[in-house]
């Protein structure tokens, strides 16, 4: 921490992997204390939070990832952590078809002017993108064995 935005391997590596699958990022956030947004934006001076701020980027952006299939499963605050530690605020999950319909949201006519929430709201990030094993009570594709037949035994 903090990071804010993949570098540019991270980038490549994202987009060139030959997975063509379902993929679901798995977002730690950390916000600001206040939302900062800039001169030039409708809510500068506005008095709220990074929370609420980082809210108002992720309803918009759910709408603009459904365009390509994309879902928002899960935007939550942290609450304690059960296991191990950390520094999170929040977890954000989102589940696209594949990397291009991700990436198309990225490019979308409507995303840069969304993202100035994300930006006066968010501290840090980290983003982890996974390859679905299980997703909506569902057993997917396993990425690596072609099938779904993943498991040497079965999950009791």
């Amino acid at each position: 921490m903090p990071a804010f935005h993949p570098t540019a391997a991270q980038f490549r590596a994202f987009r060139d992997d030959e997975h063509g699958g379902t993929v679901s990022q798995v977002n730690l956030l950390k916000f600001r204390v206040k939302a900062e947004y800039k001169r030039s934006d409708p809510e500068y001076g506005e008095d709220c939070d990074g929370q609420t701020a980082y809210v108002r980027y992720s309803e918009a952006f759910t709408e603009i990832a459904a365009e390509v299939g994309g879902t928002t499963t899960l935007l939550a605050t942290v609450e304690r952590y059960f296991i191990g530690g950390g520094d999170w605020d929040g977890v954000l999950v989102n589940t696209f078809p594949n990397r291009a319909a991700f990436i198309a949201t990225l490019n979308h006519e409507k995303y840069k002017s969304i993202s100035r929430h994300r930006d006066a709201g968010l501290l840090a990030q980290d983003l982890l993108v996974t390859r679905p094993l299980w997703l909506n009570g569902e057993q997917q594709k396993c990425p690596i064995l072609k099938s779904t037949a993943c498991w040497a035994r079965p999950i009791r």
